[in-house]
């Protein structure tokens, strides 16, 4: 199988902070490191690393940080031959900083991101691709991007891949109305806790009500692991792994990548999440994903090191099958 992602290509840039600067202060940071970021890119930059052959489609600037991010994601395995190198503004920056909790603040500017244009040499490749994930900041407003995610969707959806979308929490706020357009039609959506509260109100399941199609709703909880619904009552909350937070930033963009290649790889619903928690436990203890996330070694050690805890007996089965992922996996 593989994947196609279409949204957000940035450089981030970390910044490791003893506590925020109040209003006008000044504090130093602990450490600055520079990742390519995005969360289109971190789930291409992810899957890829888990062995799902992954293609991106968005873009960066005509300037020397977007040719150091095209190096960083070709070095992570992803296919960067549609990704465009745009005249119209500069590689969007990311300012992140991080506080010791591993709680992340960012401050962002869009950049060249929203000018990725629709083109044939764009459109040409979606039959060869099995399943369609959407990042939600390519919605946030009527640009290049926007036109392009919606038409690469249509054909998606045509082509009989399995479309997967995450909002992001910016688009659930500020056109709440366009994701919920954009969810019909898609069989899988990504979620945060604020981002469904943010469509849906108290409960997660009027997702259904509002798109015939969709099958499972993924409800990300960060250190409570996840919240799996399904269209015909399925319900399933899954625990979290346990780890040393470094730092959050693109830990829910490797869930989603985490759960898109469980499926790719056969696994049942339940285990793809059990393969998501994993992933985005794992992206918690490094600093970005992009040329950082630990890989399928990593993976196997964390699960099996939960397997024997009291808490994961309820769910040896599906832990059993991904740990049987894993193995497959690093033999292949």
């Amino acid at each position: 199988m593989r994947l196609l992602t279409v949204g957000d290509v940035t450089v981030d840039l970390f910044l490791r902070l003893p506590r925020l600067p109040e209003r006008g202060g000044d504090v130093h940071t602990e450490q600055v490191i520079l990742r390519a970021g995005g969360s289109a890119a971190n789930v291409a930059a992810v899957a890829a690393a888990l062995g799902l052959p992954a293609t991106l489609i968005g873009a960066v600037g005509q300037d020397p940080l977007g040719e150091w991010a095209l190096q960083a994601l070709r070095r992570s395995g992803v296919e960067i031959t549609a990704l465009q190198r745009r005249p119209e503004a500069p590689t969007t920056v990311i300012a992140i900083m991080v506080t010791p909790d591993g709680e992340r603040t960012m401050v962002s500017g869009r950049g060249a991101s929203r000018f990725a244009a629709f083109e044939e040499t764009v459109r040409a490749p979606i039959a060869q691709f099995d399943i369609f994930h959407l990042s939600g900041y390519a919605l946030l407003e009527e640009s290049p991007l926007f036109f392009t995610a919606v038409r690469l969707f249509e054909e998606a959806r045509r082509a009989g891949c399995l479309c997967a979308l995450d909002p992001g929490l910016p688009a659930c706020e500020a056109v709440p109305e366009v994701v919920l357009r954009t969810l019909q039609g898609m069989d899988l959506l990504f979620l945060s806790e604020a981002e469904a509260v943010a469509l849906f109100g108290p409960d997660p399941r009027a997702a259904f009500h509002v798109a015939e199609r969709l099958r499972w709703v993924a409800l990300k909880q960060g250190e409570r692991g996840c919240w799996l619904l399904g269209r015909e009552g399925e319900d399933y909350k899954l625990p979290a792994f346990q780890v040393h937070v470094v730092d959050t930033t693109g830990a829910g963009d490797a869930f989603d990548a985490g759960f898109l290649t469980g499926l790719a790889r056969g696994a049942q619903p339940v285990a793809a999440a059990l393969l998501g928690n994993a992933a985005g436990a794992l992206a918690c203890t490094t600093w970005g994903v992009i040329e950082a996330f630990p890989g399928w070694p990593a993976l196997q050690a964390l699960l099996e090191g939960h397997r024997e805890r009291p808490e994961w007996k309820p769910w040896q089965d599906p832990l059993e099958e991904v740990l049987r992922l894993t193995r497959n996996a690093r033999a292949a």
